[in-house]
């Protein structure tokens, strides 16, 4: 059993066409949960005027969270409930292609211990596409990867180094065992961003990812976007927060030596871009990044000349000179 699960909120503008291309589906899933989380458009009307246009032919049900809880906590709603043997995760303003299903279930299929699998991605907005390749960007297609199956491949040493250093596929274009994603411990619902990126490392320690390169999906680029550029600070700070929990928790999750040093290495890089644009944000943000930076025990980093002299230049109103102290900074 296959079952789609769209959080939405404030979605009334772009989930029609995200359930018009589940509806698409070569292989359709045998049930769509949309969780809305509170919004006050018209996001449940939408949904419950495309449950009754498909019927039986595409089971739609419409759940509300509790509260404006954020995506994370959306989609464990939809999880716990789930009895399917497996997921895909669908945001509301993406579309999917019609091969998005029948090829990730194939993919999954192919390797008996793999916990999830996924595909390539574009980039669209409303001028069209602007990047043909997601698996490009993120350095996913150069990695080596042996064949599994025919036109699905794994990383010879596994996903959880790639996801250290990057969000290397989109959330739209992956499908999860459901059992898999449950022994992970779900995602974290204190994280309003990169809690994708946080569940998929965890489930990396715990099997095989599986890709084809063919795109399953496209990411619609917006106003209103999670990912927009505006909130790469929140994504930065996320990333840390993830890194420190797994720095925390080695034994916990059973790291090697090697994986250890992969999250400590990677969490000084994730402190310093965190402090940069804390720096540029003011005195607020750059305490923040201090105290976390203590916590790692790496106080050095916030501590930085460039760090220092670029918050003190934002505070003091002399903005346009921060360019002169980044110059000579290397992660962003």
């Amino acid at each position: 059993m296959l079952e789609v699960i769209v959080p939405a909120y404030n979605a009334g503008r772009f989930l029609r066409q995200a359930l018009d291309s589940v509806a698409a589906q070569i292989r359709r899933p045998e049930l769509v949960t949309v969780v809305d989380d509170r919004s006050t458009d018209n996001t449940a009307l939408v949904a419950l005027g495309a449950a009754a246009h498909y019927g039986d032919a595409l089971p739609i049900r419409l759940r509300r969270n509790t509260g404006m809880r954020g995506p994370a906590a959306a989609r464990n709603l939809a999880l716990r409930e789930s009895r399917a043997e497996f997921v895909a995760l669908l945001d509301a303003d993406d579309r999917l292609r019609p091969d998005h299903h029948r090829l990730l279930l194939a993919a999954i299929g192919s390797c008996p211990d793999a916990v999830a699998s996924f595909g390539d991605a574009t980039l669209f907005g409303p001028q069209g596409v602007t990047l043909k390749s997601r698996l490009a960007k993120s350095g996913m297609a150069k990695l080596a990867a042996s064949e599994v199956a025919p036109g699905f491949y794994s990383p010879l040493n596994g996903m959880f180094g790639p996801l250290l250093k990057s969000g290397v596929f989109d959330t739209s274009a992956c499908l999860l065992r459901r059992d898999a994603a449950l022994a992970a411990g779900l995602f974290d619902e204190t994280l309003r961003h990169g809690e994708d990126t946080d569940l998929f490392l965890r489930m990396a320690l715990k099997g095989r990812f599986v890709f084809t390169r063919e795109t399953v999906m496209d990411k619609r680029q917006h106003d209103a976007n999670l990912t927009d550029r505006r909130n790469a600070i929140e994504f930065c700070r996320a990333k840390v927060m993830t890194l420190m929990k797994f720095y925390a928790e080695a034994e916990t999750w059973k790291l090697s030596r090697e994986q250890k040093d992969m999250v400590d290495a990677e969490l000084s890089r994730a402190l310093d871009s965190y402090t940069y644009h804390a720096s540029r944000a003011g005195a607020v943000r750059y305490g923040d990044a201090l105290q976390l930076a203590r916590s790692a025990r790496q106080p050095g980093i916030a501590l930085k000349p460039r760090h220092l002299t670029r918050m003190m230049l934002v505070g003091m109103g002399f903005g346009a000179a921060v360019g002169i102290v980044d110059n000579d900074v290397s992660a962003r």
